[in-house]
């Protein structure tokens, strides 16, 4: 920890002092012009921030060590000059310094004009990945917009809640809140996306019916810049176009209304709109990229079709759904959510495909990680769910050592994602087994609970036994 009144000329000095060199010995060691650094020393010339790392290298100092001196030297002891400013955000995000950045973007937010250099630097960031370091940068922007309803301000809030996702549902369920608010602030371009995002997560956390309106929404305005587009005889290049062609969000719109109407067991509804997606004789595009998306909803109608069968009931569509299935790995995994399920409803044995994608569902607890286009936090929970479906699944086939087995493992990654719904369920059939439980199997089950108990003490109390 350096004193509070020292300086990097300072320190610099010292360390001349120490080890018996002159300015032109330690220039040469640290490749930077004598001049400059004689410059430095005497308060005359600020150092820029590869300069200063090379200073830090020469001193055997660890990468970033003078990074808070030089943040509250840059603003406070000097003009601040954005030439030095915006190379050393960049510097701060790529070491990791992200105390160094929030303290330095906090000063800085003092000057109102660095609010459009600092969101371009965060969506720099953003683009490169670095998401914790633009949220940093995001957060402070969105605190001092002076104008509440620009559209800078929704683009902040949009990026804070996509950065923010992560595996607890419960805080997911926040951040979806905090930014329902800010959606409609966005240029419709970008609300697609937007709209895309926020009903994928309300999904995960089955928010059926709040899911629903902004799955419309992004049809409904998906269709009116498509029907824009077409009526123009000459695009205009000016107009901010969204990540995908603008025909996938209509056909993902009716894709997802699909899902959602499934969801709430009108399987009729949802072969509605697997015609929707599946027909698709009224899109003008017909280029590479187009067709690849139009194969896609193609294939994703073939699978859903099926699957809407046999949820309805037919089980004569199960063997040419897993023979569908069987050149689609991506999909499996996500198949066998919902022919578990048809499983459990109408009473059809489905072991031999249990045992065929047995290695398939190890591998996926083992691993922890996404399927396919699915991200981390929607594939956790429907894979925690899947697990206690399966584990009720050997529970009615009285195999009660290997359903326990499963519900268990259900259990388990929902208390991690903080799943409380699904800690419910599998608390529920726990206890309607419990007599039948092996002594391991009951210790694991109050080691668990006990954590849960106290994590959701008030949601869920009274489901279980307190162990």
């Amino acid at each position: 920890m350096l004193p509070t009144d020292t300086t990097i000329s300072t320190e610099l000095l010292r360390y001349l002092k120490k080890t018996n060199l002159s300015i032109s010995a330690f220039a040469n060691k640290s490749r930077i012009n004598s001049g400059t650094l004689s410059r430095f020393i005497k308060g005359q010339q600020p150092l820029s921030v590869s300069n200063l790392d090379l200073v830090t290298e020469a001193m055997k100092l660890e990468e970033g060590y003078f990074y808070s001196l030089y943040a509250y030297e840059c603003m406070i002891q000097s003009s601040p000059n954005w030439r030095r400013l915006g190379p050393f955000i960049m510097r701060c995000a790529e070491l990791n310094k992200l105390k160094c950045l929030d303290q330095l973007v906090g000063m800085m937010m003092d000057n109102l004009t660095y609010s459009s250099l600092l969101f371009d630097t965060a969506e720099a960031l953003y683009h490169k990945g670095n998401r914790e370091a633009a949220l940093i940068i995001y957060k402070k922007v969105a605190e001092s917009e002076k104008y509440q309803h620009a559209e800078r301000l929704g683009m902040c809030q949009y990026r804070i809640f996509t950065c923010s996702l992560n595996s607890d549902q419960e805080h997911n369920l926040d951040c979806t809140i905090q930014f329902e608010n800010y959606v409609k602030r966005l240029p419709d371009a970008v609300q697609l996306d937007a709209l895309k995002d926020l009903a994928n997560t309300l999904l995960s956390l089955r928010k059926w019916n709040k899911a629903k309106y902004y799955i419309q929404e992004m049809g409904r305005i998906s269709r009116v810049l498509y029907s824009q587009k077409h009526k123009q005889a000459r695009p205009s290049s000016r107009l901010k176009r969204p990540a995908k062609p603008l025909f996938g969000y209509i056909l993902y719109s009716d894709l997802l209304l699909g899902s959602i109407a499934a969801e709430n067991d009108d399987y009729d509804q949802a072969l509605y709109y697997v015609s929707c997606y599946e027909d698709q004789s009224w899109v003008k595009e017909s280029d590479e990229a187009a067709e690849i998306t139009k194969e896609q909803f193609r294939e994703w109608a073939k699978g859903n079709r099926y699957l809407y069968e046999l949820m309805k009931g037919n089980t004569d569509v199960l063997e040419p759904y897993i023979d569908y299935l069987s050149s689609r790995e991506n999909e499996i995994l996500k198949a066998l959510f919902k022919i578990i399920q048809a499983a459990n409803m109408y009473h059809f044995e489905i072991d031999q495909y249990l045992d065929r994608f047995e290695k398939l569902i190890l591998n996926h607890l083992k691993r922890g990680g996404g399927v396919g286009s699915y991200t981390e936090y929607i594939i956790d929970d429907r894979f925690a769910n899947f697990l206690t479906d399966l584990g009720k699944y050997y529970i009615w086939k009285d195999n009660i050592q290997k359903g326990s087995k499963y519900i268990l493992e259900s259990l388990e990654i929902s208390y991690k994602i903080n799943s409380t719904a699904n800690i419910v369920r599998c608390c529920t059939t726990i206890e309607h087994i419990r007599h039948k439980l092996s002594h391991v199997d009951l210790q694991k089950y109050a080691a668990i609970m006990k954590e849960v108990y106290y994590r959701n003490e008030k949601k869920i109390s009274g489901v279980f036994t307190h162990p």
